[in-house]
Parts: C-alpha cells; structure tokens; sequence
C-alpha cells in the first residue's frame, strides 16, 4: 500500500504546543512530534525542537506566523530547490567554484544539478537570488554598453517627435481688413 502524501514541518523556536501550530479545520495535523529537546534535523541543516506532519502544504502566512521551516523532502520543496539547484549549479561552474564550496553537484546519468544533503533550503534560495540579481545586472550593463551612438539618438528622437506631433491647423479665412 502506497504510503499518503504528507508535508513535514519542523518547529525551530519552542517545543510544539497549544497555540504554537496551524489548526485549519480543513488541513488539520497528521502528526505531531516532539524532541526530547532542540536537535539537529535535516542532515544537519537546522536545529528543531519538534516536527508536524500535515495532508496538504501550509501557506507561506502560515509558516511565517507560526515559525516553521519546511522540510526538504516535502514534494513542493524539492520542485522549488530542483529548479534553484540548475541555475546555482550553472553559475558556479561558470565561476570555476571549488568542490568543497559548492552548494550542488552534477549528476551526469540525468544531466541536471543536485543540491548537496548538508545545504539549508534557505540556503540555496539566497544564493539562487544572488545569482538572479546577478544575472539582471550583467543585463542592465550590456543594455548601456550597446547604446546607439548620440547623433543616431537624436536622429530618432526627432523622427518620433515627429511622429507625435499634433497635425497642423488649417489655415482659416480671415475677413480682409481692407475692406472696411
């Protein structure tokens, strides 16, 4: 019998309690753990005092109000670092990073970036920032390097101006003032 979807989250602030968890009606616990005291979880990424287990993912309102973390295992997780693994994965082999400070390794039978066991999902997610913001400024440079000369500006300018400008009015027929 297959086993049932579940989204595993850990309590890194206090020990689960009353008040300390989500309780929806709709999305209630599956399960509730808690240390014998504050441990390391998570191949040693992050120390908790406990873990809860529930059917469906708790919104990021959620996690925040009530101080959990994720784990890496929950199936929405994995997606999300499987996709920041390629583009860190990426630009640390365009970065020539050594192997002892890589966040991700190479998995050759797929073609595809993993992230190594010992690195936090909030971890990754800041670097794969870092590396976006990194990639939009390259961008914005590029842009401003491969400006038109001015000349070739100002002609175009002119020719939009133009463009834009309002139709000239008809002349109208003015009474000849002679005549009075």
């Amino acid at each position: 019998m297959e086993k049932a979807q579940e989204y595993k989250y850990y309590s890194t602030q206090r020990p689960v309690d009353i008040g300390t968890f989500p309780k929806d009606k709709d999305n209630p616990p599956i399960r509730i753990e808690n240390y014998e005291g504050r441990i390391w979880v998570e191949h040693d990424t992050r120390l908790a005092w406990g873990e809860l287990a529930y059917a469906r993912p708790l919104s990021e309102k959620e996690l925040y109000n009530y101080e959990l973390k994720p784990s890496r295992d929950n199936p929405d997780m994995r997606r999300l670092m499987d996709a920041q693994a390629q583009v860190v994965g990426k630009w640390e082999d365009t970065g020539r990073v050594p192997e002892a400070q890589r966040l991700t390794w190479f998995y050759p039978d797929f073609g595809s970036y993993v992230v190594k066991e010992f690195v936090s999902p909030e971890r990754l997610a800041e670097c794969a920032r870092g590396v976006e913001l990194q990639q939009e400024a390259t961008g914005r440079k590029r842009a401003r390097q491969e400006k038109a000369p001015i000349a070739a500006q100002l002609r175009e300018a002119g020719k939009l101006a133009g463009e834009r400008q309002a139709p000239a009015a008809p002349k109208r027929n003015a009474p000849d003032r002679g005549d009075r």
